[in-house]
């Protein structure tokens, strides 16, 4: 059905129309009417409709200024069209632009912060192409209220007649009062999701933001209407869109942290765990935000003593994830995080992602590091004691693991290495054995050049070490040597 088209304005503005104009850039707004500004800029130029920014217009309103060869000279024009179709702001555009104004820039300024979607169309009389202002009939801006209204499929309101209502918060004293509250309510629900993501931008101090489906495969970066692409304060976030894509189904929301320069380097303020031990959170260190992504699973996101080059930073959270027993599959210093405040689709349930605690404690991460580093220490000499061991009691298997770390050795190991340290330990003892070693000599070097194993494996390295190796024997033996061994075990 079609509706009234509504022109709040249709005219010209002189010098004091800069007031005008930041009141529709929302440089100035009630906050108690638009707690949250919202708009998108773009323009029809040289045939097309693309992105504009606030720059362009205040150096256009500043051009003719200066190039006004009277003080009452016009300066823009503007329509102001409200509640028709978004994907006819365009053709709007187009047709001011083509058939009113001498090709000239039309700039649109879409409002989604109040209860009814709305178009702000400016266009300037002077620009650096067009020296003269416009000289348009009387008769055709009356003719362009018309053409409007067929574009956008509208009703145009004849003018003083009274034979219909403007539906709009000026006029209607309930419909007024119910998209107030309705406004408010989306409103205090933005407040309550930036509250959230707060917490996290402080520490990090830039992020992204991607929508992703997981099922379709695919993954974008969002913006906001001016643009930006890289977050650094909750009030840049363009919370209408986010709430628009978290109702697609499938789409969920994710953040990463973006690198920032420090004295010619690239550094990170934090780093981050999936799926932390609930029995482990204790351990967290000071100011770390947990956040619960599902009932039992929790996030951390551990803030750094200071901004360390992402190249160290990606090592502390390898060694963290391994220390805490967290997922290793998201040891990545880049991997994505789900974004608070939104639901995370995994589940049917579909729980909210929210922050439930930033941790205040004594423990540091340095302290933790050091913790990690002693053990390491202390590991390095149970090594070398069981070196010396062999080299008195056995000399053959020293031999035998000399002979690996001297030719193959960390190389071997690394050409295994694709992310996956267990996987990586397998296929070296694999290798190995399958060249004729023996199962002690391999347990010895994979002892000395597996990386992070106290962190990897607390408390129980030997053990791990022991499973490895006979798991891989087991897969090398000859079915001669199986029956030695039952016959063995039988005596």
């Amino acid at each position: 059905m079609a509706k009234e088209i509504q022109f709040v304005r249709a005219g010209q503005y002189k010098a004091g129309g800069i007031t005008h104009l930041k009141h529709v850039l929302r440089e100035k707004y009630d906050q108690n009417r638009i707690p949250v500004p919202d708009i998108r800029l773009s323009k029809w130029e040289n045939g097309s409709f693309v992105e504009a920014s606030k720059q362009e217009l205040h150096e256009l309103y500043t051009y003719n200024m200066e190039h006004r060869q009277r003080k009452n000279a016009n300066v823009f024009w503007e329509y102001m069209v409200s509640g028709h179709d978004s994907e006819k702001t365009a053709e709007v555009a187009k047709y001011l632009s083509e058939n009113v104004f001498d090709n000239r820039t039309v700039f649109a300024i879409e409002h989604f912060d109040e209860s009814n979607y709305h178009v702000h169309f400016i266009i300037f009389c002077k620009d650096f192409v067009h020296e003269k202002s416009p000289n348009i009939p009387k008769g055709k801006l009356h003719q362009v209220r018309w053409d409007l209204g067929k574009i956008t499929n509208q009703k145009v309101k004849e003018r003083g007649t009274g034979l219909q209502k403007h539906v709009g918060p000026s006029s209607d004293v309930s419909y007024q009062a119910a998209a107030l509250m309705k406004q408010a309510e989306i409103a205090e629900k933005y407040r309550n999701i930036q509250a959230q993501i707060q917490p996290l931008l402080e520490m990090y101090g830039a992020v992204r933001i991607y929508a992703l489906n997981r099922e379709k495969g695919l993954r974008f970066e969002v913006w906001n209407s001016s643009g930006r692409k890289v977050f650094t304060d909750v009030d840049q976030l363009p919370m209408r869109k986010l709430d628009q894509i978290i109702q697609k189904e499938g789409e969920e929301l994710y953040f990463q942290p973006v690198p920032v320069p420090v004295n010619g380097r690239l550094c990170v303020k934090a780093v981050f765990l999936d799926d932390v031990p609930e029995d482990r959170l204790d351990e967290l260190p000071n100011g770390t935000v947990i956040v619960v992504t599902s009932p039992g699973k929790y996030q951390a996101h551990i803030p750094l003593p200071q901004p360390l080059s992402v190249e160290d930073a990606d090592r502390i959270q390898r060694a963290l994830v391994y220390y805490f027993g967290s997922d290793v599959a998201s040891k990545d210093l880049m991997h994505l995080r789900r974004l608070p405040g939104f639901p995370n689709k995994k589940y049917p349930k579909q729980p909210i992602v929210v922050v439930a605690n930033v941790v205040s404690s004594d423990i540091s991460v340095n302290d933790i590091l050091q913790k990690v580093k002693i053990e390491e220490t202390q590991y390095k000499k149970h090594v070398e004691f069981e070196l010396r061991q062999a080299q008195q009691t056995k000399p053959w298997i020293h031999k035998e693991v000399q002979e690996i770390l001297a030719n193959e050795g960390k190389k071997l190991w690394d050409s295994f290495y694709n992310g996956d340290e267990s996987a990586a330990d397998f296929s070296f003892c694999l290798s190995l054995l399958r060249r004729g070693y023996n199962p002690q000599s391999v347990s010895l070097a994979l002892m000395t050049i597996s990386p992070n194993l106290t962190t990897r494996k607390p408390n129980h390295v030997e053990d791990y070490i022991q499973r490895t190796v006979e798991r891989a024997w087991n897969v090398v033996k000859t079915p001669q040597a199986q029956q030695q061994e039952q016959r063995e075990k039988k005596l």
